[in-house]
Protein backbone atom coordinates (compact mmCIF):
# COMPACT_ATOMS: atom_id res chain seq x y z
CA UNK A 1 0.00 0.00 0.00
CA UNK A 2 1.33 3.14 -0.77
CA UNK A 3 1.93 5.83 1.94
CA UNK A 4 0.19 8.45 0.03
CA UNK A 5 -3.36 5.99 0.07
CA UNK A 6 -2.53 5.43 3.58
CA UNK A 7 -1.98 9.46 4.78
CA UNK A 8 -5.84 9.90 3.04
CA UNK A 9 -7.45 7.15 4.93
CA UNK A 10 -5.68 8.26 8.27
CA UNK A 11 -6.92 12.05 7.02
CA UNK A 12 -10.60 11.00 6.20
CA UNK A 13 -10.67 8.68 9.55
CA UNK A 14 -9.54 11.01 12.13
CA UNK A 15 -11.31 13.98 10.32
CA UNK A 16 -14.82 11.99 10.89
CA UNK A 17 -13.10 11.15 14.10
CA UNK A 18 -13.05 15.10 15.12
CA UNK A 19 -16.62 15.59 13.67
CA UNK A 20 -18.83 12.61 14.78
CA UNK A 21 -16.58 10.42 17.22
CA UNK A 22 -16.14 7.07 16.57
CA UNK A 23 -18.29 3.87 17.00
CA UNK A 24 -16.13 1.28 19.50
CA UNK A 25 -17.81 -2.35 18.93
CA UNK A 26 -19.07 -3.70 22.06
CA UNK A 27 -17.17 -6.87 21.77
CA UNK A 28 -15.44 -8.89 25.02
CA UNK A 29 -11.89 -8.42 23.66
CA UNK A 30 -12.49 -5.00 23.06
CA UNK A 31 -14.06 -4.20 26.57
CA UNK A 32 -11.85 -6.64 28.10
CA UNK A 33 -8.83 -4.53 26.78
CA UNK A 34 -9.98 -0.92 27.40
CA UNK A 35 -10.65 -2.74 31.56
CA UNK A 36 -7.21 -3.62 31.11
CA UNK A 37 -5.92 -0.08 30.05
CA UNK A 38 -8.15 1.94 32.22
CA UNK A 39 -9.82 3.29 28.94
CA UNK A 40 -12.47 5.33 28.26
CA UNK A 41 -14.01 6.77 24.79
CA UNK A 42 -12.13 9.52 24.73
CA UNK A 43 -8.81 7.65 25.43
CA UNK A 44 -9.50 5.82 22.69
CA UNK A 45 -10.09 8.46 20.11
CA UNK A 46 -7.16 10.06 20.91
CA UNK A 47 -5.36 6.70 20.47
CA UNK A 48 -6.84 6.90 17.13
CA UNK A 49 -6.33 10.82 16.23
CA UNK A 50 -3.16 9.74 16.65
CA UNK A 51 -2.52 6.88 14.31
CA UNK A 52 0.46 7.31 12.10
CA UNK A 53 1.19 5.65 9.02
CA UNK A 54 4.04 4.29 10.83
CA UNK A 55 1.41 2.29 12.77
CA UNK A 56 -0.14 0.93 9.45
CA UNK A 57 -0.24 -3.08 9.13
CA UNK A 58 -2.28 -3.76 6.09
CA UNK A 59 -5.38 -2.61 4.35
CA UNK A 60 -8.13 -1.83 2.51
CA UNK A 61 -8.82 -5.90 3.11
CA UNK A 62 -12.86 -7.04 3.01
CA UNK A 63 -13.33 -7.81 6.52
CA UNK A 64 -13.46 -11.59 7.39
CA UNK A 65 -16.51 -11.04 9.39
CA UNK A 66 -18.46 -10.45 6.09
CA UNK A 67 -18.94 -6.86 6.80
CA UNK A 68 -19.55 -4.58 3.71
CA UNK A 69 -16.97 -2.13 4.21
CA UNK A 70 -13.19 -2.57 3.58
CA UNK A 71 -11.13 -2.90 6.85
CA UNK A 72 -8.02 -1.48 7.83
CA UNK A 73 -5.44 -2.89 10.61
CA UNK A 74 -2.85 -0.61 13.04
CA UNK A 75 -1.30 -1.76 15.92
CA UNK A 76 0.42 0.67 18.66
CA UNK A 77 2.26 -0.51 21.92
CA UNK A 78 0.17 0.91 24.23
CA UNK A 79 1.11 0.67 28.74
CA UNK A 80 3.64 -2.86 27.70
CA UNK A 81 0.21 -3.91 25.38
CA UNK A 82 0.71 -4.68 21.56
CA UNK A 83 -2.76 -3.51 20.57
CA UNK A 84 -4.62 -4.66 17.02
CA UNK A 85 -6.61 -1.94 15.61
CA UNK A 86 -9.02 -2.83 13.20
CA UNK A 87 -11.00 0.67 11.30
CA UNK A 88 -13.70 1.29 9.07
CA UNK A 89 -15.16 4.29 7.40
CA UNK A 90 -19.08 3.21 7.21
CA UNK A 91 -21.03 4.91 4.20
CA UNK A 92 -24.86 4.86 4.37
CA UNK A 93 -27.10 6.95 2.94
CA UNK A 94 -24.16 9.21 1.76
CA UNK A 95 -23.10 9.40 5.60
CA UNK A 96 -19.79 8.74 6.69
CA UNK A 97 -18.96 7.48 10.16
CA UNK A 98 -16.46 5.61 11.56
CA UNK A 99 -15.96 1.95 13.46
CA UNK A 100 -13.24 0.37 15.28
CA UNK A 101 -14.04 -2.91 15.34
CA UNK A 102 -11.19 -4.35 16.89
CA UNK A 103 -8.91 -2.54 19.76
CA UNK A 104 -7.47 -5.51 21.49
CA UNK A 105 -4.26 -7.19 22.68
CA UNK A 106 -2.62 -9.06 19.28
CA UNK A 107 -3.13 -12.65 19.08
CA UNK A 108 -0.45 -12.76 16.45
CA UNK A 109 2.60 -10.81 15.50
CA UNK A 110 2.15 -7.68 13.64
CA UNK A 111 4.11 -6.27 10.71
CA UNK A 112 5.02 -2.77 10.08
CA UNK A 113 5.39 -2.06 6.39
CA UNK A 114 5.64 1.71 6.45
CA UNK A 115 8.42 1.22 9.61
CA UNK A 116 12.06 0.90 8.63
CA UNK A 117 12.96 -1.86 11.43
CA UNK A 118 10.21 -4.48 11.99
CA UNK A 119 9.74 -7.11 15.13
CA UNK A 120 8.80 -10.51 13.82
Amino acid sequence: MSSTSIDKFLSDFQNIVIEKGVKILNRPENLSMLHILEFNQLDVENTLLSLTKQDYCEGPVSDDKGRPDDVWIFGRSINGHNVYIKLAIVEKKKRRNVVCISFHESTHSLYYPQRTTNPR
